[in-house]
């Protein structure tokens, strides 16, 4: 399976930007400004070829534009999903935690734990977005960046975590949490 970098949609392509941020945060246990600091992350020309082995399609080729993901400042939505993500990490942490059947959110592969926190955030903070499309955004980027069962796992746990959102927004109660009992109570109905 390629790699398929959206064309034209904004907000697609700033969630591969948040993506590789959080996946970057989550490897380096380091703040986003430590990573933005450094500047784009520029891959020379020679390794570009190298790895592209000469390609005749080099500008059309998915692997390029991939690589000019890393040499670019990420900006706008991007940064507000990773700095959304950083300002409610705990809080984002122990709901997707609370709705793991028998797992553990450490247990899920980097990769996996940071589209899922992409995802929660925008279904959660996010009123602007459609929790069905941050739903669907995710599981494309699992199939992309996942393993084989990344896509339907990361479904799952979006999944509880709007329908939690949605069982309080019924009810009138905050979604955000305010004490463990709080959420143990959602994890116990959530299972």
């Amino acid at each position: 399976m390629g790699l398929h970098l959206p064309k034209s949609h904004s907000r697609t392509f700033a969630r591969y930007y948040a993506l590789r941020l959080l996946y970057q945060l989550e490897m380096r246990e380091c703040l986003l400004d430590e990573i933005l600091d450094e500047g784009p992350q520029a891959i020379p020309q020679d390794q570009i070829e190298d790895c592209l082995h000469a390609c005749d399609i080099r500008k059309s080729c998915e692997q390029y534009a991939f690589f000019d993901l890393f040499s670019t400042e990420p900006k706008g939505y991007s940064l507000d999903i990773v700095r959304g993500y950083e300002h409610n990490r705990g809080e984002l942490n122990m709901m997707l935690d609370s709705v793991l059947d028998n797992w553990s959110l450490y247990r899920m592969p980097p990769v996996d734990r940071s589209i899922a926190r992409l995802a929660a955030w925008e279904i959660v903070f996010n009123d602007a977005v459609p929790d069905s499309v941050a739903i669907n955004e995710a599981v494309t980027l699992a199939k992309e960046f996942g393993g084989e069962d990344s896509s339907k796992f990361i479904n799952g746990i979006l999944g509880k975590i709007a329908h939690m959102k949605s069982e309080r927004a019924q009810s009138g109660t905050d979604l955000s949490l305010n004490g463990d009992e709080e959420l143990s109570a959602d994890a116990e109905k959530g299972k």
